[in-house]
Parts: structure tokens; C-alpha cells; sequence
């Protein structure tokens, strides 16, 4: 016996070695969705278990949201047109979901009851499918008609008072009407998002009435998309509170009346510290190389337990729809390879799922957020596979945040 436990033991340690790729035990997501969802009902068990299958999003920046004085172009910020090929290649890389932000901008007539060009949407819904022929979900969204509130979509205000309100108003319910009726029979795959990154222009946290007017903007896009009928009467719906900020996001949104339970997801984005993950003005992250400085684990722990309370305790999934760190210069590259692992499992340990944001852009310096080739889906170069291998090990594999080496 002695003997044949010496021979068999390694043989089985290979064997589950060669099952978890690390030795880690694998996440099961019925378990985590079981343990999130514990004391509430089973539409709140089936949204956690829904979005948690996603494991992890990638964005396609930069692409269906580029234009030109906000006429809709996807090569005009330099990456070229979307293929299914590429699609097939970001799902085969491990992600689950692909968030497609979308510009509609110059391709709502409004002298013709803000009617959407059939051109345009048909564009938009041929690179849904790709994303859904590659076997994963996807996310569509009105995204740069609100950037800075500089177009159409605006929260500054003299725009969140008539006569200025209801103008807006009615093209935004005209717009997500025309959305949710061309996709209406696609099941719950795919996943609509109010819109990008609601502010004034400034970045700040705003004031009261603009918080009111984004939760105003939630309720009516939820209340649109589910007046379209078909799959639009229990389609998971993704809302944002005001810049899509944790702490705004926690003190301020209102969970928009739904004619279906469980059925809305609440969205945040996350690039702390902003001067390390998109500025490539810091060149280090973490206590251990920059103690005390602000972004690091402390804060990061700090801000997803925030919205951990606020809603994931409370039966409300979370989506991160961006994050991510950009390229620097190859000797900083550890601290973005740590900071990616450490804050997809920070994350994933709390029941949110995150959405890297992939811009196309490589090289090194400021936006440069490329991780993906456009061309296939396979990463860029050996730096992107090791991050990509670490976002990876976060949400697939079951350890400790503590065992992460800090460079």
C-alpha cells in the first residue's frame, strides 16, 4: 500500500494540477450566485447567476461609439472595421460578454420623429450577432450623444428644465424605442445600457437636480424598453448613476419600478487612480512601491466593499463596464500586470463582473488601453497575454487576494 500511494499521489496531484491550470480550485458560479443571492428569491438567484456567468467583458472602444462631429464612423479613429473573426478571437482569449458602446449622433433625423438611419442599425445589429455567434452576451448603449454633455444628451443645467427637459426627453425615448423594437425578439443574450457617462462637462459629482435627472433618464429608458414588448418585457437592463462614480452612484441613484423583478443590473466604472490606469502621468501602484499613496489596495477595498453594501447585499447585481490600465513604458509594466490582477479579483470576490476597456490604442502613454488585436482577437504582444492571463486567473480561479505578489 505504502508503495502504491507513492507512485498514484503524484499521478492524482498532476492530474487536478492539469484541471485548475494552477493548482487553484476552480469558481463555480451556481455556488457564488447561491452564496450572493442567500435569503432572497429565485429572480434574484437567476440575475446573480446571469451576470456572474459573464465572468469577465471586453469592451470594444472606439469603434461603433467613434465619429466625426458626432457622425457615427468606426474606422475613423483608427481601427478598422469589426469582423466576426475578431469577435471569435475575444471569445476564444476567455471573455463572456462584449460591451459594444454605440454613438447614434447624426443618424437621428430630428426633423423626421427622431427616426434612426436603417443603415446604421442594421450596422449596429450585424456586429451584435457577431458577438453572439461567438457564443457570448452582449451589451449595446447611447454613448458619446452624452459625452460632456457637449451633444444632444445633456445633463447640464439649463437642460434639466423645460423647455430644454422635455425636448430631450422625446428624442431619447424616440431613440431607445427604435432600439428596443428592432432587437425585440433577441433573448436575454443581449443587454441594454441606458447610456455612457452622464455629467456636465466637469467630471465633478454635480448637485442634487442632476442627480435627480439621470435617475429621471433611467426611468424613462427602463420604462421605453419595456413597452417595445417581445424579449424587451424581462431583458436585463444596465443603469448608471451621475459619471458612472461608486460614490455618487451609492449616495444618489434611485432603482428605477420595473414591471419585472430582478431584472436590472446597476453599472460603475473604475480607473482609480485615473493618473496610473488612463493618465501614464503615475508610474507605480500599490503600497508596497508607493505606500499611502491614493488608488491603492486600502482605497480599492474600500470603495467595492461601498457598493458591495449598496447593492450587491441588497439583491442588485454589478457591472464594472470600464476599467483597465494602460500601456507604459515596459520597466512599469509589473505594476499594471499587478494592478489588473489585483482589482479584476477585488471585484469578482465581491460579485461584480468587469469589462475591460480596449480602445485599440497601443504603444505607451496616455488612453493607450490596447490589449486585443482588431484583426483576430489574439493579444498584442507577450506583455498583453501575461495581463490578460492574470484577468483571466482572477475569475476563474478560487484563491486568496493576499496570495497576489505586490512588485
Amino acid at each position: 500500500m505504502k508503495n502504491i500511494s507513492r507512485i498514484f499521489l503524484p499521478i492524482i496531484l498532476v492530474g487536478l494540477l492539469a484541471i485548475t491550470g494552477c493548482g487553484n480550485p476552480k469558481i463555480s458560479i451556481e455556488a457564488k450566485a447561491a452564496e450572493l443571492s442567500k435569503g432572497f428569491g429565485q429572480e434574484v438567484a437567476e440575475a446573480f447567476e446571469f451576470t456572474l456567468s459573464m465572468r469577465i467583458g471586453w469592451n470594444l472602444g472606439n469603434s461603433l461609439d467613434a465619429h466625426q462631429h458626432l457622425t457615427p464612423n468606426e474606422v475613423v479613429w483608427g481601427n478598422p472595421r469589426v469582423t466576426q473573426e475578431l469577435m471569435n478571437g475575444v471569445a476564444a482569449q476567455g471573455f463572456g460578454a462584449v460591451r459594444i458602446p454605440v454613438t447614434w449622433g447624426n443618424t437621428i433625423n430630428d426633423r423626421d420623429n427622431f427616426s434612426i438611419s436603417e443603415r446604421w442599425m442594421d450596422r449596429v445589429e450585424e456586429v451584435v450577432g457577431y458577438v453572439l455567434n461567438a457564443g457570448m452576451k452582449a451589451i449595446i448603449n447611447i454613448h458619446h450623444d452624452g459625452a460632456d454633455s457637449y451633444f444632444w444628451l445633456s445633463v447640464k443645467n439649463t437642460d434639466i428644465v423645460d423647455p430644454n427637459k422635455s425636448a430631450i426627453d422625446e428624442k431619447f425615448t424616440a431613440v431607445w424605442r427604435q432600439i428596443a423594437q428592432r432587437f425585440r425578439d433577441y433573448d436575454n443574450r443581449l443587454i441594454f445600457e441606458g447610456f455612457n457617462e452622464l455629467h456636465d462637462g466637469s467630471w465633478g459629482n454635480g448637485n442634487a437636480a442632476q442627480h435627480n435627472r439621470v435617475n429621471e433618464l433611467n426611468q424613462i429608458f427602463v420604462d421605453t424598453v419595456r413597452a417595445a414588448g417581445g424579449e424587451n418585457s424581462n431583458r436585463y437592463l444596465l443603469i448608471h448613476g451621475w459619471v458612472t462614480r461608486p460614490s455618487v452612484t451609492v449616495s444618489s441613484l434611485v432603482m428605477p419600478t420595473d414591471t419585472v423583478k430582478s431584472r436590472i443590473i446597476v453599472g460603475i466604472h473604475f480607473y482609480d487612480p485615473f493618473d496610473f490606469t488612463l493618465g501614464a502621468s503615475q508610474n507605480k501602484w500599490g503600497d508596497k512601491s508607493n505606500f499611502g499613496g491614493w488608488g491603492n489596495e486600502p482605497h480599492i477595498q474600500r470603495e467595492f466593499r461601498m457598493v458591495r453594501e449598496a447593492f450587491v447585499d441588497k439583491g442588485i447585481p454589478i457591472i464594472i463596464g470600464e476599467y483597465g490600465a494602460g500601456n507604459q513604458a515596459q520597466d512599469r509594466f509589473v505594476y499594471r500586470k499587478y494592478y489588473m490582477e489585483y482589482v479584476t479579483k477585488a471585484a469578482f470576490d465581491n460579485g461584480f463582473v468587469c469589462f475591460y476597456w480596449d480602445n485599440g490604442g497601443f504603444g505607451a502613454g496616455r488612453e493607450k488601453s490596447g490589449l486585443l488585436k482588431r484583426s483576430d482577437g489574439t493579444t498584442h504582444d507577450s506583455a498583453a497575454a501575461e495581463i490578460l492571463a492574470v484577468m483571466m486567473k482572477a475569475v476563474n480561479e478560487d484563491y486568496l487576494i493576499s496570495s497576489i505578489a505586490a512588485p
